[in-house]
């Protein structure tokens, strides 16, 4: 790979979760030619921290992306066509070139490399493109589709004869979650929101125990711009520029835990703070309770504090 222009990659494609698409047509390619097709997708709403089913893939570097989805919770088709400039060409290059290191079950670190480009496709015709990997997903570059017209008879069998709108709120009322209807017709869809999980923002988390402990085992993270790693131990205790957490996985000396964080809180959290404190190193308290109950979350900087409601914990004793 590091002596050759052709690589192995798989392409897969995600959307956020609760947020149904479906791909009418698409592909990778490379010169006007088509490497890596989009056929027979499906619905997907696996969630923006998923690798994605391999549909396809290629040997070469891609240069064009093309798709076409529906939107089932915004009841449009959006549609992207675009080159894949030569700086995110190098970055594809890069990222596949060098690889990571990834940790095993069995506690042991090895090199490896990326095996997918993933395709995210969120509310707005935001398009995300990340290279994945086991335990690892990076974001390459992003763009934005431009809302576009497939009738239904060309998108899918219509024994119903529906007419277009029929189609669509159809096919809302039956795909869109009830939960995702009912944030919409009282928040409208949420246009914006993947874009802005894409903000990065320079923090750390702060541990704080009821009696002496410490973290004794790299961290599992996922983040709310679909990336994911594993953090080395050594990094744990430093401030480093990231998108916001939506999963950590901690490890004490003789419980772990889990903790799945509201996207929308921690963001609004985060917002705020880092306008009332621009510049500043912001920390991510979390307050393991007595005898490991639980853990305790709050967004802190310079003696402001706003605490996290919403955040899922789960306890385990190792």
């Amino acid at each position: 790979m590091k002596t050759k222009e052709n690589f192995s990659w798989g392409v897969a494609i995600i959307a956020p979760r609760m947020y149904p698409i479906e791909i009418h047509k698409g592909y990778l390619g490379n010169d006007k030619k088509m490497i890596a097709p989009f056929i027979n997708t499906g619905l997907m709403q696996q969630g923006w921290a998923y690798y994605g089913d391999v549909f396809s893939g290629g040997n070469e570097m891609p240069t064009e992306l093309s798709a076409t989805w529906i939107s089932y919770a915004e009841k449009k088709f959006w549609k992207i066509e675009t080159e894949i400039d030569k700086k995110t060409q190098d970055k594809i290059r890069q990222l596949f070139i060098e690889g990571y290191e990834n940790k095993a079950l069995s506690g042991t670190w090895s090199h490896i490399t990326y095996k997918k480009i993933t395709i995210g496709l969120a509310p707005g015709g935001i398009v995300i493109l990340w290279a994945s990997g086991l335990n690892k997903k990076t974001e390459i570059a992003h763009y934005q589709a431009k809302e576009t017209f497939v009738s239904v008879n060309e998108f899918c069998r219509n024994p119903d004869e529906y007419t277009q709108q029929e189609f669509y709120d159809d096919r809302f009322e039956d795909y869109v979650p009830k939960e995702t209807q009912e944030y919409i017709k009282k928040n409208g869809v949420p246009l914006t929101l993947y874009e802005e999980y894409r903000t990065k923002y320079n923090y750390r988390f702060d541990l704080q125990f009821h009696k002496t402990d410490k973290e004794s085992n790299d961290r599992e993270s996922e983040y709310v711009n679909g990336e994911k790693e594993i953090v080395k131990i050594e990094d744990l205790n430093s401030y480093q520029t990231k998108a916001l957490p939506s999963y950590c996985r901690f490890w004490f000396s003789q419980y772990n835990a889990e903790a799945e964080f509201d996207g929308g809180e921690i963001l609004n959290a985060f917002k705020k703070i880092s306008k009332n404190h621009p510049d500043k190193n912001i920390d991510i308290e979390a307050k393991v309770a007595f005898m490991y109950k639980t853990v305790d979350f709050i967004v802190k900087c310079e003696g402001e504090e706003i605490p996290l409601q919403n955040v899922v914990v789960r306890m385990w004793k190792n």
